[in-house]
């Protein structure tokens, strides 16, 4: 009789769909388009080229955030499908109290026939993980679903910044440094991401450190980890090599004992996701494993396809209490790229 795998083993073992660069977007008849009503460049970057291309017999799920910052293009988005005759499904999310999204995705979702394109340009980490949940588990089992993303050109703090905020850091060791957002109102948990592990065991955390400290130190303090694994991305692009060892001196790394330290692009979705299943297959059984999906848009992805089929794995998220300035994101666009999830409803047959 044939041995049966693991569903994480049948994960490891498939051959993951590559990260396609793309000049367009493939929209076709009757496919929705979920993306954000975000202020970055990148936000609106895949409707204008769809639009452009001459296609608009497509439709959008419009995530609009709250609190509700002016810059957003909200108004852009729904008078450039106004003008198309693209119709429009608005769905609210409050990033600061980011609530379930499953049954109302599934409301719009669910009768479509077509692709499902999701635009994680502009989206938060946390509700990029969700959707992916949503679309990895029935009805859809990621069959016609299909991740869009922009890269931008260029990628905020510069260098000079981060020097200048770890001299203030080295003046002063309560000083804490705040690129990307200011101070924590909690860690959210979603319903439907959390974990059914039994509880007792020793917690693992994985996350991945970045420019705001203030999101692994939560994890340290709210999370009784027994131990951490840190997965520090590493940059596709040269001109940004200085990030990762800032990083790490921006989070007093050194200062973590009982961790495991990993190096895994922030581009290559599929070298994180075989990084998540090697340390699920190293700790999961003595351990109950929480993942902060921390890292880059694409890290994320990873984390969303993990999670879609690692049930016992719960996420948390350190929820921003104040966003930055528009101005302080980042600016233009340097790439498209396309990842079709089909291959991987091969998963449950």
């Amino acid at each position: 009789m044939p041995k049966v795998l693991r569903i994480d083993r049948k994960l490891y073992n498939l051959e993951k769909p590559p990260l396609v660069p793309s000049s367009t977007v493939g929209l076709n008849k009757g496919d929705i388009l979920i993306l954000c009503a975000g202020f970055e460049d990148r936000s609106i970057t895949i409707l204008n080229n769809a639009i452009n291309s001459g296609k608009s017999d497509f439709s959008i799920v419009l995530v609009e955030y709250l609190p509700n910052v002016p810059e957003n293009k909200t108004n852009e988005i729904m008078n450039k499908c106004s003008e198309c005759g693209i119709s429009v499904d608005r769905l609210l999310y409050d990033r600061e109290n980011p609530p379930s999204i499953r049954n109302k995705l599934l409301d719009i979702l669910h009768p479509v026939e077509c692709r499902i394109f999701v635009d994680i340009s502009g989206m938060s980490r946390l509700l990029i993980v969700q959707i992916l949940n949503v679309l990895g588990n029935p009805p859809f089992n990621f069959s016609r679903s299909t991740i869009l993303y922009s890269m931008a050109q260029e990628y905020p703090p510069s260098e000079k910044e981060v020097d200048a905020e770890i001299s203030k850091m080295e003046e002063d060791s309560l000083h804490s440094a705040m690129f990307l957002s200011s101070g924590l109102f909690e860690l959210a948990v979603i319903p439907e991401l959390s974990s059914v592990s039994s509880e007792g065991q020793p917690i693992r955390v994985v996350a991945f450190p970045s420019f705001n400290p203030n999101q692994l130190a939560a994890l340290r303090t709210e999370v009784q980890a027994s131990s951490f694994t840190l997965i520090h991305g590493i940059p596709p692009l040269e001109e940004n090599a200085w990030r990762p060892e800032k990083i790490n001196m921006l989070n007093r790394i050194e200062d973590i004992s009982n961790r495991d330290d990993l190096k895994v692009s922030t581009l290559e979705y599929n070298k994180t996701l075989k990084v998540l299943l090697d340390i699920y297959d190293k700790y999961g059984v003595l351990e109950r494993i929480i993942i902060a999906p921390t890292g880059s848009k694409m890290q994320t992805v990873a984390v969303g396809i993990f999670r879609a089929f690692m049930e016992d794995i719960q996420i948390v998220y350190p929820t921003p209490r104040i966003f930055p300035k528009p101005k302080e994101y980042t600016k233009g666009v340097r790439q498209l790229y396309q990842l079709q999830l089909d291959s991987f409803s091969d998963i449950r047959k």
